[in-house]
């Protein structure tokens, strides 16, 4: 049997990674299965990908260049001249439908075991998550005109993780018995709750 090249062995990992979490969710993601998967042995896997949360890693980094697309997407089909929470609601909206349409990958992205890794994020990972940020910036700047870049990236921040917090809610079902309130309708209420706190703030 012809053997794979790293580089195209190592996309395979990944392919099949993708597909089980996608199927079945991050608990269906062990070595055994993975190697299965993709006709290898665990000991080759692990000579790819050095633990199962690398691997997840890099499955984060296609889940977010895929929903940066979706953003841009959504922004650009805004009118330019819309109003701030127009755009932060058509934002909101993007995000949740792109977690619903990608329920098992994206509660890996949002996973908050306690991870195997003791190094920081890689730098690859991370400029993904900044670019992502940088678009609500551009979004939120009009609200606070004056604002240093430290504060704007606050700001930013705040509301990424209030419209993340609310996803994780509605796609979990953890919300439905506090609210029988459309999820659109939740989404509204706080993008403008989060509007008018920054207007108000100058």
């Amino acid at each position: 049997m012809t053997r794979q090249p790293r580089a195209e062995l190592a996309k395979a990992v990944l392919h099949e990674a993708r597909k089980l979490v996608a199927d079945h969710g991050l608990a269906a993601l062990t070595a055994r299965t993975l190697a299965q998967a993709v006709g290898c042995s665990v000991g080759t896997l692990y000579n790819l990908y050095p633990n199962l949360d690398t691997v997840r890693l890099h499955l984060n980094a296609e889940l977010l260049d895929r929903l940066q697309v979706v953003m841009v997407a959504a922004d650009t089909a805004v009118p330019a001249d819309a109003a701030v929470e127009t755009r932060l609601l058509a934002l909101a909206k993007a995000y949740l439908g792109f977690a619903q349409s990608n329920l098992n990958l994206f509660q890996t992205l949002i996973d908050n075991r306690p991870p195997v890794m003791t190094e920081p994020l890689p730098d690859w990972l991370l400029e993904r998550i900044v670019r992502l940020r940088r678009g609500v910036e551009s979004a939120v700047a009009p609200l606070i005109p004056n604002a240093s870049p430290d504060r704007l990236e606050r700001a930013a921040t705040t509301i990424w993780a209030s419209v993340n917090g609310l996803v994780e809610g509605i796609v979990s079902g953890n919300l439905a018995p506090v609210s029988s309130a459309a999820p659109d309708l939740l989404m509204a209420e706080l993008v403008e709750i989060l509007a008018a706190g920054l207007r108000a703030r100058g």
